[in-house]
């Protein structure tokens, strides 16, 4: 999550290596072999250490804005969080009240008239609250494509979900891929969960277990396999209320 701080970090981290090796030229077209790599090397020293305080900066600004968000709580004072996921890019939160039966999001206002598509600090938010029989379907997507599908059994699901422009279809993508899109998917890049909820102004919301391009993670790595025990607990979680509210 950028902030000011982080962002002017990242600009002296790339201008640092950029000057290191103008400085580099400069100096081997003097003769003064000596001083031109210990010149680069100084600036590519800087450059890495910048880089390095951009990502604490941002780690920051992450833990300032997840407090901020656990300051907003629902109005009801019998609110009883069972379950609660704040997602990746802390654009929104999902919350589980299973003592009476509802289910809470979190997502940020509109801004200027638009949708928010990328937190920044101090971010409010507003809670939607949801009864269990609201919650319509559930789609696990990595990199893009469907993995996982689930909706609720009630008669008139399909009805609502045309209704609402989200007509449904059961399988999971089966086209076949390409060796490139296999090469690339052997890391993920995007996991993601969304929800169709019988809600006529925005029916569709997205909840982010990961979301980094610059950093994929192995399907074998320990980090990707704690993400996906979670999107398992969560499907299996959302499956379940489905089933129980018909």
């Amino acid at each position: 999550m950028r902030s000011t701080e982080s962002s002017w970090f990242i600009r002296l981290g790339c201008l640092s290596p950029i000057i290191g090796i103008i400085a580099l030229f400069v100096l081997i077209r003097q003769d003064s072999i000596l001083a031109a790599f210990l010149f680069f090397s100084l600036f590519f020293g800087f450059a890495v250490l910048f880089l390095y305080l951009s990502n604490r900066a941002e780690e920051k600004t992450k833990r300032k804005q997840l407090d901020y968000l656990e300051t907003f709580q629902p109005a009801k004072q019998s609110y009883t969080e069972s379950h609660a996921f704040v997602s990746y890019d802390l654009l929104t939160k999902i919350a589980i009240d299973e003592k009476h039966r509802r289910l809470y999001i979190w997502v940020p206002p509109l801004r200027d008239g638009k949708y928010v598509n990328k937190a920044y600090a101090s971010m409010p938010y507003e809670i939607l609250e949801y009864a269990y029989k609201d919650l319509l379907a559930v789609e696990v997507y990595e990199n893009g494509i469907r993995q996982e599908s689930f909706k609720h059994p009630g008669e008139r699901t399909d009805e609502r979900l045309a209704a609402l422009g989200q007509e449904w279809k059961d399988e999971t993508t089966t086209s076949k891929v390409s060796k490139a899109k296999k090469f690339i998917n052997r890391k993920v890049a995007t996991l993601e969960m969304k929800f169709v909820l019988d809600d006529e102004d925005k029916p569709v919301r997205i909840i982010r277990f990961y979301s980094n391009l610059d950093k994929r993670l192995k399907k074998q790595s320990a980090s990707y396999i704690a993400l996906k025990r979670k999107v398992d607990h969560w499907t299996s979680l959302l499956a379940f209320i489905m089933d129980g509210s018909k």
